[in-house]
């Protein structure tokens, strides 16, 4: 009964939430309807024209927008779509500095008079050109149209789904008889209650008692919607359900009773003759049950993965080396599959263990139906599991069955714990006996292909190749030589010269590292950069490389140089530390370097991961004056739409897009493109890779004002990048 219960519960939660999603989804999409409103106001304070035919034109045939209204911040109205008595220039003005104060949209009071309809309430938006707020948009939401489509619902007697603005007040109000009017007791139900983007919970109704209610934000909109039903009424007719079945229950017991009553006294006498017999016999039984369950229990634990109930490491290796014994007295092949999640870490990291150990459940119930009984599956620990396929005919049929395995561990896991989540195996491959005559060989040679397929990218597998141990070997001398080379002076700078199109000046420096090496020569980032940042030695090269360029300027400055700003590339990895915008602005005051003779270089993928901290640590630096370039624009995830909201500067467009311009710059669309939008959003431009006069000249008749590449220097040591410094004007 309390099951049915449950999943009666269960049941309305699922339709509240649905409600509440597309009543937010569809209030989102409204609110939206800015941004487009925001475009055409921009078009007055870029004093092209005015806006109110474009205006206009978009608000012809919408029902729930019934007003727009166009502010300077001075609170004068350059263009109404309608007269209207919401309040005078000053009584804006002061909304507006509200506005400007909390970052927030404002709510304004509605004129309740006579004839006025409540629930179309005007809400001030601010208009923003960039990064700057211009002025402020007057939307007057008809959220009564917006419920009134809800009419076909029927959300019960005591039913209510309402409009907040925040905790402080309602915005309308539909329940059975469809908009009220009047203050309901919602608001207080949700005071101080509302912790998360969406909620379900039991609050107290001072009409209808108990209430079940769903809310929910909508997103970066400070409104919030609200469905519940009186607790009472829900369960009305499960409550007559279950009071007809307990008096059905209850004679039916009484019946049952009575006629147990009979049957215990005509066997209650031999029952007392066999119990002295069975006694000794049952003790003695659960005694031998006891030890043997204890006995399976403990040879489970010492071979078996408690999790996945697959082989665990001990008993893999033993079952092996049995295999490899019968393998050489045969002519099959034999292979050993080393499998790891891509991404299994962010999985876990994200949605937490219980999750995490739902999906090790699903991905060794998979690999057991890919496989054979004849093959031997086992989970090492963590994401990583190990198979043997044994009597294989040829080295195509192992192909063939790590295919099955990618496609199926690739397929979407749909329901865990509510969760649909999706992973990849990356697979390395080591096969017996050309990769290795014994099982430690096997795994560590099918390990080392496993890291090799990973780096191609997810969801991929790799036979093992002789030369991964070669690199394996390399890679860890420069790892092992890396901390002591960042002490011992080994690092040194190269610098490659940006040019202003304008007049063909020398505006900056792009500051480049290399490994001066002993015994290697001259080694480029390539090289080393990738194992810098898997040890997290990037953030002490990184300082290494903020400290060396302020030392340069200093020396540069001591000897009556005229200065040019310098870019340092900043990784990921640093940004993410809390600390890095402090110790950076330590640095430059140490040498007493100007904030704008400093210029830091992020990559997109920067923004993936703890994009807070990110953001945070960029700001307190553009807001004190340091320049900040997104490098590489083109190849990641950013959109210029995204970039309008970060704290950047500039935006280098990657060499690949350049290297395609050959005699106009139509050629690429990208670039043309991304100049004219990175223009409108107040952004400097600078093209990377410029290797021919073509492409200087496409450049600059698409307004491209700065340009860094081969055609004027290659990046150069600090002697040879001084006469860019005392003679700035290049010619070609």
């Amino acid at each position: 009964m309390e099951k049915n219960k449950k999943e009666l519960l269960n049941g309305l939660k699922r339709e509240q939430k649905n409600l509440v999603s597309v009543l937010g989804e569809n209030l989102f999409q409204i609110l939206e309807q800015r941004q487009t409103i925001e475009l055409f106001a921009s078009k007055w304070f870029d004093e092209t024209k005015q806006p109110s035919k474009d205006i206009t034109g978009f608000l012809y045939g919408e029902r729930t927008l019934t007003r727009i209204a166009l502010y300077e911040l001075s609170g004068k109205s350059f263009y109404e779509s309608s007269p209207g008595n919401v309040t005078t220039p000053d009584q804006i003005k002061k909304r507006i500095e509200k506005m400007l104060t909390t970052g927030r949209p404002v709510l304004l009071d509605r004129d309740t008079a006579p004839g006025n309809i409540l629930w179309q309430v005007p809400v001030l938006f601010p208009i923003r050109i960039g990064a700057a707020i211009k002025g402020a948009m007057l939307l007057e939401l008809d959220f009564g149209y917006i419920l009134n489509l809800l009419q076909d619902i029927d959300i019960g007697k005591t039913g209510t789904i309402t409009i907040q603005f925040k905790e402080e007040k309602e915005l309308a109000r539909f329940e059975i008889g469809g908009l009220v009017l009047g203050t309901s007791p919602v608001k207080n139900m949700l005071a101080g209650s509302i912790t998360r983007d969406f909620g379900f919970g039991i609050y107290r109704h001072p009409d209808f008692g108990n209430c079940y209610l769903t809310y929910r934000h909508v997103h970066d909109y400070p409104f919030i919607i609200t469905v519940s039903i009186g607790q009472k009424e829900f369960f009305s007719d499960f409550n007559h359900y279950k009071n007809r079945l307990f008096c059905i229950l209850m004679i039916l017991t009484l019946l049952g009773l009575s006629g147990i009553a009979l049957l215990f006294k005509m066997i209650n006498r031999k029952q007392k003759y066999m119990d002295a017999l069975h006694l000794s016999n049952q003790k003695n039984q659960e005694l031998i049950q006891k030890l043997e369950k204890e006995h399976k229990a403990s040879t489970k634990a010492a071979s078996y993965d408690p999790l996945t109930e697959l082989y665990n490491r001990n008993l893999f290796i033993s079952l092996a080396e049995k295999n490899l014994l019968q393998a050489k007295r045969n002519k099959f092949c034999y292979a050993v599959l080393f499998i790891d999640l891509d991404r299994f870490k962010k999985i876990n990291d994200t949605l937490g263990h219980h999750i995490g150990d739902l999906l090790l459940k699903e991905v060794g119930m998979r690999l057991k139906a890919c496989t054979r009984k004849s093959d031997i599956v086992s989970r090492f620990g963590g994401d990583e599991f190990v198979i043997m396929l044994t009597e294989m005919g040829k080295e195509q049929d192992i192909s063939t069955v790590v295919e099955n395995i990618t496609v199926s561990l690739s397929k979407p896991c749909t329901d865990l714990d509510g969760h649909r989540v999706i992973t990849s195996p990356s697979v390395g491959i080591a096969v017996y006996p050309r990769d290795g005559e014994d099982i430690d060989t096997l795994l560590l040679n099918a390990d080392a292909a496993m890291y090799k397929a990973k780096k191609s990218g997810r969801g991929q597998h790799r036979f093992f190749d002789q030369s991964l141990n070669t690199t394996s070997v390399e890679k860890f001398a420069i790892e092992q030589r890396m901390p002591s080379a960042i002490t011992d002076g080994e690092f040194i700078l190269h610098y490659q010269p940006k040019i202003r199109l304008q007049d063909y000046r020398v505006v900056g420096l792009e500051s480049l590292i290399r490994w001066q090496h002993p015994d290697h020569g001259l080694i480029f980032p390539l090289d080393f950069i990738e194992i810098a940042q898997e040890t997290r030695l990037i953030v002490d090269l990184g300082a290494w490389v903020i400290t060396s360029v302020c030392r340069q300027l200093d020396s540069w400055r001591t000897l009556g140089m005229d200065l040019v700003p310098v870019a340092v590339n900043v990784s990921p990895l640093e940004l993410k530390t809390e600390t890095f915008a402090d110790r950076f602005l330590t640095i430059l005051k140490q040498y007493d370097i100007p904030l704008d003779f400093i210029e830091i270089e992020v990559t997109e993928n920067a923004f993936i991961d703890d994009r807070e901290i990110v953001i945070r640590n960029l700001q307190a630096l553009f807001d004190r004056g340091v320049k900040i370039y997104l490098d590489d624009f083109g190849t990641g995830f950013s959109s210029l739409d995204h970039i309008r909201y970060l704290p950047v500067n500039a935006l280098k467009i990657d060499r690949s897009f350049v290297k395609e311009i050959r005699n106009s710059y139509h050629e690429n669309p990208i670039v043309s493109s991304t100049i004219i939008l990175a223009k409108k959003l107040n952004l400097t431009v600078v093209a990377e890779g410029v290797e021919t006069n073509d492409q200087l000249i496409s450049l600059r008749l698409a307004g491209c004002e700065q340009v860094q590449g081969y055609l004027f220097s290659r990046p150069v040591p600090e002697k040879k990048i001084q006469k860019f410094i005392i003679s700035p004007i290049r010619r070609l």
